[in-house]
């Protein structure tokens, strides 16, 4: 018998609510009914990196090592890609238990972990080659499953196409991720299953509530009856790393930033690229219906690729720092939340942060909020990275996608390619013979799934792990709430020889789904 969790990348109550009420989703019915359900708060920022890993660790950012899809390098004046394993600092939580795993599409974790079973990296991190553990279960995931980690027409995805040979891949993708998983099932020797249906989100992103989603959760709904029914399966916990959203607004906050005097720029290989009517709206499409991507991203100088700018003339992660005037500017964003002051001077850092907070927290538009909260990291991360990490961290309004972008002359627009954008809420729902359905589980967070886990088998909870097990989960009289929680000295360690810089494959993809915007 073995726990199985399911990751629903940006999964929400405030989506499949009205599909669950209207008996759509009878198996999510059959879970908020009978186990135990609440909202899920991420980690800020609420986006797929880090909150994969801060649920596998139970560790937040400033543990980590990695903060968003990019990290700034004040040092060195660029920006490192930070969507690979190899940058995240903490261990997984199922490396603690005494049995075997069995991890399934786990996102930003390429290259897979070596575990005491199988490991089989996700997107948009992972590659089409060397994404498990061990190496030869690739060949048997393509033989039988015909498996790939990626959709091999993400180029052509937007709101505008939804007829789009993208969207029936990417069922096809979510579907092999639960094939696997049950196969895993039927072997019967793995204590833990986890398994993510990642690119689910991109769905959100591009379509939100739009019938071709509604079809997503209704194949997956059928695959959690199918599992809750399974006589393999003990217990089975269903979580998102973040919610989604309904946006109609874009904050482009260096554009705020550069507005305000923060941020300097000056002229690069991407104006020209853009005199010339080069942008990746123009230019991706094309490749990807004649089916040259992958072989153009491999030949074509990275340097390039990175400067190619969007249809406003502004430039996302790979090329932001060609553009900054590093010497004259005092403050640099990325998308979705992190804000970085550049000062040598620890007193004019953090006075610079302390404005920078003033200025944004519950900032407006036209009478309409567009930042929730602006806080010092110090109040959101502890840990030992906090000071290579972002000095504010900004929590989007309802209905706003804050851009990252470098180039745009106003700091509010639309949303661009997106219908959907992420929010802190996701969902949590516990389902098996221990679990009380009347648990009282208000302000859950996704870094107290994997304490709660290790102490459901039974397995010490490391004292660095950011919370302690949420026992009440548990019904009263079973075991995992009557015993005593175990601690144990945690044991990190990080990668002081992960290589800098950004995967030219890696980005790509981040811009044709928006996460790099």
């Amino acid at each position: 018998m073995a726990t199985v969790v399911l990751g629903l990348d940006g999964a929400s109550f405030e989506l499949i609510d009205p599909w669950i009420e209207d008996g759509s989703l009878p198996a999510m019915g059959r879970l908020v009914e009978e186990g135990a359900a609440s909202d899920l708060q991420s980690v800020l920022p609420p986006v797929t990196c880090p909150n994969w890993h801060a649920y596998a660790t139970g560790r937040n950012p400033g543990k980590l090592g990695v903060f968003w899809w990019e990290r700034v390098d004040r040092e060195r004046e660029t920006m490192i890609s930070t969507n690979t394993a190899d940058y995240f600092d903490g261990t997984h939580y199922w490396q603690y238990l005494d049995g075997e795993s069995g991890v399934v599409n786990l996102p930003t974790s390429y290259p897979p972990d070596e575990v005491d079973g199988v490991h089989v990296a996700g997107g948009p991190g992972a590659e089409q080659s060397g994404y498990t553990y061990p190496p030869d279960l690739e060949s048997r995931l393509e033989r039988e499953h015909d498996y790939r980690v990626h959709p091999t027409r993400l180029g052509e995805l937007s709101a505008e196409n939804r007829d789009s040979a993208c969207v029936e891949e990417i069922y096809d993708l979510i579907d092999a991720r639960f094939d696997v998983a049950e196969d895993l099932l039927e072997e019967g020797r793995y204590e833990l299953i986890h398994v993510t249906a990642f690119y689910l989100n991109v769905l959100h992103h591009f379509f939100w509530n739009d019938e071709l989603v509604k079809e997503a959760w209704v194949r997956i709904d059928e695959r959690i009856e199918r599992l809750l029914d399974h006589e393999a399966v003990d217990r089975l916990f269903v979580m998102s790393d973040h919610g989604s959203n309904e946006i109609d607004t874009s904050f482009r906050v260096n554009a705020w930033l550069e507005a305000n005097g923060y941020l300097e720029t000056t002229s690069s290989l991407s104006d020209w690229l853009y005199k010339f009517g080069l942008t990746r709206e123009r230019v991706r499409p094309v490749i990807a219906s004649l089916g040259i991507e992958w072989f153009l991203r491999r030949i074509v100088p990275r340097n390039l690729q990175n400067a190619l700018p969007d249809e406003s003339g502004a430039v996302t992660q790979g090329a932001k720092a060609s553009v900054v005037d590093w010497d004259a500017s005092t403050a640099i964003a990325s998308g979705q939340g992190p804000v970085y002051v550049l000062a040598d001077d620890p007193r004019e850092r953090e006075r610079i942060r302390d404005e920078l907070v003033e200025e944004l927290d519950g900032l407006t538009h036209e009478g309409r909020e567009v930042i929730s909260g602006a806080y010092p990291a110090e109040e959101v991360y502890d840990g030992p990275y906090v000071d290579e990490g972002p000095d504010v961290l900004l929590d989007q309004a309802p209905g706003v996608h804050i851009e990252g972008k470098i180039g745009n002359a106003d700091p509010f627009g639309d949303p661009g390619p997106w219908r959907g954008e992420n929010k802190r809420e996701g969902l949590f729902a516990a389902y098996g013979p221990e679990i009380d359905p009347d648990a009282e589980l208000e302000g859950m967070q996704i870094t107290e799934l994997a304490p709660t886990l290790l102490h459901r088998h039974g397995a010490a909870v490391p004292a660095d792990m950011d919370h302690p097990p949420r026992t009440e989960l548990f019904a009263d009289g079973t075991d995992p709430a009557e015993r005593d929680v175990e601690f144990a000295s945690g044991d990190s360690a990080v990668d002081d020889d992960a290589e800098l810089g950004p995967d030219t494959d890696v980005e790509s993809r981040l811009n044709d789904l928006g996460y790099l915007e």
